[in-house]
């Protein structure tokens, strides 16, 4: 499975109007989240030299108010530590910052993860 196919998957059941690449379907559920692969630098690691990829994914998670948007958000930035704890994804959440789309009047917040895969 993707990491893209996992982190939907993991959405699923967080975000009632899902989790999707690059932009979200007009008049969806609410909340939803969107999904972006920033930049995927190739790494080799220090000790046997095997590149390792590493992808920084930003996610927007948008709601109708402020706090739809933080609890929804926050509610999968934890879901993604579980798995980084589990150990069914490698990698760190990088940053956390609020945001208010006046043309749409919805209020997000955006996470930004750093994922590990060979």
């Amino acid at each position: 499975m993707s990491l893209e196919q996992m982190l939907v998957a993991m959405a699923a059941p967080l975000l009632a109007g899902g989790l999707h690449p690059n932009g979200a379907p007009q008049n969806g559920a609410r909340p939803y989240g969107v999904y972006t692969n920033v930049v995927s630098p190739t790494h080799n690691t220090l000790s046997d030299g095997v590149p390792i990829q590493q992808d920084i994914v930003q996610i927007d998670v948008w709601a109708d108010t402020y706090e739809g948007a933080l609890t929804a958000g926050n509610t999968f930035a934890a879901a993604v530590q579980a798995a980084f704890e589990a150990g069914n994804l490698a990698g760190v959440q990088r940053s956390r910052r609020g945001r208010y789309d006046a043309e749409t009047g919805l209020h997000g917040f955006t996470y930004e993860f750093s994922f590990w895969h060979p």
